[in-house]
């Protein structure tokens, strides 16, 4: 008999899910190396066909590593998991299949189950301030980072030819919504690439960041002393704190505050703001399993209250820690614990045994501030400074998916004590065959010669 496990996403949760399964299967010899085969098979299906290493999202902003040196391929990290690039559409659970849609073409086909385990990732929520949605960038995907990086230092050209120099002070102020740890990642990155950047620009003026933070201080999640410590260090670096604020509006060429502030900018970085996978949002579950805030709550084994063998767990579902009845944070710590966990439990259900709840006590957390600082607690030891920074970089450098990409990280990072930056930016447009065919082209760009002018713009996305 045979039977296949989807895995929905390739994220933390979804990867080790899926790596698990495998290990399980190759170590009980049922493991069906395709659909079809006699034994159990497993499918991961992922919009993109790699795996992102997400912590270290903000190194790609300053340059301190390599952009594909915090991705690895899917397929040479699972090697006994069939993978399908695609987008999710639709989960019928009655009929037990998943519709996915092709990036390319477009076409769609359905993959059927025995077991389900979503682990589809939350989405970005811009719900909340007007104007947001428009006009702030958001730091998620490795798209993101990169375009960030690219946009700040062509905000840096713009201004050294801006004449007008209120505008020119606006191309220079880059605002950062959030002060918990990806927020103040963003902007230590975002300062260490400025301040070297900065200094081919003779005639500019300083660059100037703010985050915009709705508590007291920074990293309130770590304590009074570690938060304290955190909103110094960021003071020290140069970055402007408004704190106990929040952002009421955000238009092309401004922020306003909640105490009426005004803040001239063209660069609004959010990251706040979460909301559930569409996909999640569709599936017809009973009332006790979604929560006041419309997040799927599975049940300590992360299955899905009434759907037949649906396993959920990660950013996608909010996860119920026992022992405070509040959710899990949604970071990589817990999501690595959570897929192998999950993964036993779909195979113990699938054998007809009973699963097992999930429990797990935090082990600490790590946040860098920028080149040699950092803040963090490491199993109720509080640590800052150099030995904050060189604890969160060992431990991420230990807990990257292959030593391939380890060694390559070590390296970028060792040349980094040594060598400035580069401070680049990577265009990339392509040769067009019409006008306006990439996002960001502005009209007067040279197109090829016998370009098409009577064919209408159309971006795919």
């Amino acid at each position: 008999m045979s039977e296949r496990i989807v895995v929905l996403g390739g994220g933390f949760a979804g990867m080790s899910a899926a790596r698990e399964l495998t290990k399980q299967l190759r170590r009980e010899g049922r493991l069906a190396r395709k659909p079809g085969d006699e034994g159990v098979s497993v499918t991961l299906i992922n919009r993109d066909n790699y795996f992102v290493f997400q912590p270290l999202l903000a190194d790609i902003i300053s340059g301190a590593i390599e952009t594909t040196h915090v991705v690895v391929p899917l397929r040479r990290m699972l090697r006994d998991v069939e993978v399908e690039v695609g987008y999710v559409e639709r989960i019928d659970p009655g009929n037990k299949r998943v519709s996915i849609r092709r990036r390319q073409s477009g076409l769609t086909f359905d993959v059927e189950y025995d077991a389900l385990v979503v682990a589809l990732g939350s989405i970005t929520d811009f719900r909340a301030v007007p104007g947001m949605a428009e006009h702030a960038l958001g730091v998620r995907t490795l798209g993101d980072a990169f375009f960030l990086r690219n946009r700040a230092l062509a905000m840096l050209e713009e201004a050294a030819g801006e004449t007008d120099p209120d505008r020119c002070a606006a191309l220079l102020t880059f605002v950062v919504v959030g002060g918990g740890s990806t927020g103040v990642e963003v902007a230590a990155e975002l300062e260490d690439l400025l301040r070297t950047a900065h200094k081919t620009f003779s005639t500019l003026a300083e660059p100037r960041i703010v985050l915009v933070h709705s508590r007291r201080h920074v990293l309130p999640e770590f304590g009074d002393r570690l938060a304290r410590y955190a909103t110094r260090k960021l003071g020290q670096l140069g970055i402007e704190l408004k704190l106990e604020r929040r952002l009421t509006r955000v238009e092309p060429d401004r922020v306003e505050l909640d105490d009426g502030t005004v803040i001239r900018t063209e660069t609004v970085i959010s990251t706040v703001g979460n909301a559930p996978n569409p996909v999640l949002a569709d599936l017809s579950v009973s009332k006790d399993a979604v929560d006041e805030r419309g997040w799927v709550t599975p049940d300590d084994t992360f299955a899905v209250p009434g759907l037949d063998r649906v396993w959920a767990l990660g950013d996608c579902v909010s996860v119920i820690d026992p022992g405070t009845g509040r959710p899990w944070p949604a970071t990589a710590q817990h999501a690595v614990r959570e897929g192998p966990h999950a993964a036993r439990n779909v195979l113990a259900v699938l054998a007809g045994r009973a699963p097992t709840p999930f429990d797990y006590s935090q082990q600490g957390m790590l946040v860098s501030l920028g080149r040699f600082r950092g803040v963090g607690e490491v199993r109720g030891i509080k640590v800052s400074g150099f030995a904050a920074w060189f604890l969160w970089r060992s431990y991420y450098l230990l807990q990257l998916p292959s030593l391939e990409r380890r060694i390559r990280v070590a390296i970028d990072w060792a040349l980094e004590l040594f060598l400035a930056h580069d401070v680049i930016e990577i265009n990339m447009r392509r040769t067009r065959t019409r006008p306006g065919e990439e996002v960001g082209e502005m009209e007067g760009e040279p197109v090829s010669v016998g370009a098409r002018s009577d064919v209408s713009d159309e971006i795919v996305v």
